[in-house]
């Protein structure tokens, strides 16, 4: 019953019995007693500055975190406790094929990742009279977790409480690039997209973008009314048809970073929800991004979720106070998502279908791909290409390079029509019906508002 007790204590008993471990080893560093010292938990892991200055294992810049780049010019020296060797993470990153590299654009293979893990980090820095202790606390949040949380402490003495603020606050600041925040995971740097590059109906690319640039130009308006300055969206459509790249266009043409949550994470619960809203708040004007509305929230009521669909009606009514949030979601079909969420007005504003592209929209996609191609060629390929998705456009592309690499040639007509038929060919082999194949009918475009 004792080493229950003692393995799901509470948070604060844990973090102080963290601190008692290396108590006078900060003592020492610090000049003062434990009881004279003031402890943040911040949300930048400034420990990691141990793989830069302990290890010297210099990282290449995109393998850093941007508080940790702007940290190291200030460092003086760091040092750790004698006779706690520092615990390194050695991990191989998996070639990036999930949310995060549609949004940050990349395409590289595994590569090698270290990661600081609990030896504490002592910094003497240039503009800090105290120096700083950084510790990071892995623990458990209770029975029903099978993972372990991450707490990011500094430590100094509390004269010097006020220049820690502050450098964390520089440390942190925007610098422009919108990021996506993942809720109890990885943070990435998103890649800019503007509005031209996006190749949509206009009528859909209109109303996004229309609505969502004149809500911004007209915040002093919203507030001279008193009416909430927030936005919300619901992208709708098939999978592969552009809603991810109208929000990183939606991102990048305002310089928002977006928050995020796994709905299917059944470790995530309501007050991960609650917490997502409440960053997104305190970081605005930024995004809260819902994805897959549709699965995580099916009106049969059989959610795959462990958030509640009646704590996301809460924060979705609640942000409604909360100025400066636009809430965007995403569905495949938005029909057997549960009415309770567009049942009320003003949850989302607008609701923009992405469906499969049309013929001309098929073309003009092969133009941007290639603008070498001939009308002539252009036309023959979107016509044999109804029903796909635009990411099916693209991996048609890819595969007419692929031949065209074997012959190390330019890209061809011929090139271009086998890689269509061989994936429509590819596809169509595992499913009995072309629709569960990710092909549909040739659609109508329609905008729902």
């Amino acid at each position: 019953m004792n080493n229950c007790t003692h393995e799901f204590a509470t948070k604060p008993i844990l973090l102080r019995r963290a601190l008692k471990f290396h108590q006078d080893w900060i003592e020492t560093i610090l000049n003062v007693a434990l009881a004279e010292v003031v402890i943040f938990e911040v949300d930048i892991d400034l420990a990691q500055i141990g793989v830069e200055k302990i290890l010297a294992c210099s990282r290449r810049p995109d393998a850093i975190s941007r508080a940790v780049a702007r940290l190291l010019p200030l460092v003086a020296s760091v040092e750790i406790p004698q006779g706690s060797p520092p615990l390194v993470e050695l991990s191989e990153q998996p070639p990036k094929v999930d949310l995060l590299s549609v949004f940050d654009g990349s395409h590289s293979q595994g590569r090698f990742n270290l990661e600081w893990l609990d030896c504490p980090v002592a910094m003497r820095l240039h503009r800090i009279t105290s120096p700083v202790i950084a510790l990071n606390l892995h623990y458990h949040s209770g029975p029903s977790s099978d993972v372990a949380t991450v707490a990011n402490l500094l430590i100094t003495r509390r004269e010097s409480a006020d220049e820690v603020v502050r450098l964390v606050e520089d440390l942190d600041r925007r610098d422009g690039q919108p990021r996506l925040y993942v809720l109890g995971g990885r943070t990435c740097r998103v890649e800019r997209c503007d509005w031209e590059q996006l190749v949509l109906d206009q009528s859909a690319l209109s109303l996004l973008k229309n609505d969502f640039e004149s809500f911004f130009e007209r915040e002093s308006w919203f507030r001279e009314k008193q009416l909430p300055f927030r936005r919300g969206y619901l992208l709708h459509g098939p999978p592969g048809n552009g809603k991810t790249t109208a929000v990183r266009a939606m991102m990048s043409s305002r310089e928002l970073s977006a928050y995020t949550i796994r709905l299917f994470d059944r470790r995530k619960d309501d007050d991960d929800l609650d917490g997502l809203f409440d960053k997104a708040f305190s970081n605005r004007p930024a995004m809260v991004l819902l994805e897959d509305l549709d699965r995580a929230f099916p009106k049969t009521g059989q959610t795959r979720s462990s958030i509640s669909i009646q704590q996301l009606l809460n924060c979705l009514d609640g942000v409604t106070t909360g100025e400066g949030i636009i809430v965007v979601a995403t569905a495949n079909e938005p029909t057997i998502l549960d009415p309770a969420i567009l049942r009320r007005p003003g949850r989302f504003d607008r609701v923009v279908n992405f469906p499969n592209p049309t013929l001309e929209l098929r073309q003009e996609y092969f133009r941007r791909m290639n603008p070498t191609f001939s009308s002539a060629n252009l036309e023959e390929a979107a016509s044999k290409s109804p029903g796909f998705s635009f990411a099916q456009l693209r991996e048609a592309y890819i595969m007419a390079g692929q031949l065209a690499f074997e012959r190390k040639d330019e890209i061809s007509r011929e090139d271009l029509l086998s890689g269509i038929i061989s994936l429509r060919e590819s596809v169509l082999t595992g499913s009995k019906r072309n629709s569960a194949a990710g092909f549909q009918a040739e659609p109508q475009v329609e905008v729902n508002v």
